[in-house]
């Protein structure tokens, strides 16, 4: 029998150990996925402004869209509308700066006057200020330091419209 009465005043003993341990261990774990999910968070973003700056470029490499000259400012409200789309914050969007830049030989500004396979860049970026802090997390840029998300994509024109053909046969 006292093995019995040695194990319940063991137990008694022990009756709040795993309170202790939890209050000692929870908040812990409730930091790192905090931390977890702000990282995530923020790899989300930068993945939709990448995104954006892709959908930019796409856009931007046809030279028109349903017969409408696309310019450079036809790339941005693009790239905006995508970054709105995607579930950002309009302050995000509308103060994000996005930039086409010619990287080619060849001199132009808009899209729509490019040559085929010139090669342009199209960046965008959330800047520090009111435009990153729209963003719904609270203790990234304390965490990790970062202020800003910049997403950069070189690509091709695909315009074709200042291309002649000859149609007439050889012969």
């Amino acid at each position: 029998m006292t093995g019995v009465f040695a194990r319940q005043r063991c137990s008694r003993e022990r009756r709040g150990a795993v309170a202790v341990e939890a209050a000692i261990v929870m908040p812990l774990l409730i930091i790192m996925m905090f931390g977890i999910w702000e990282v995530g968070r923020l790899i989300q973003v930068q993945q939709v402004i990448t995104n954006a700056a892709r959908e930019g470029a796409r856009v931007a490499a046809g030279g028109y869209v349903d017969g409408t000259p696309v310019t450079v400012s036809y790339v941005q409200t693009t790239v905006r509308n995508y970054m709105t789309a995607s579930g950002l914050p309009t302050a995000a969007a509308t103060g994000s700066v996005v930039t086409l830049t010619n990287t080619s030989a060849n001199t132009w500004t808009d899209p729509v006057n490019a040559m085929p396979l010139d090669t342009f860049r199209v960046t965008v970026q959330i800047p520090s200020g009111a435009a990153f802090n729209s963003l719904p997390w609270s203790t990234v840029y304390h965490l990790t330091g970062v202020t800003s998300l910049q997403a950069i994509v070189n690509w091709r024109s695909a315009n074709d419209t200042l291309i002649s053909v000859d149609s007439s046969l050889p012969y």
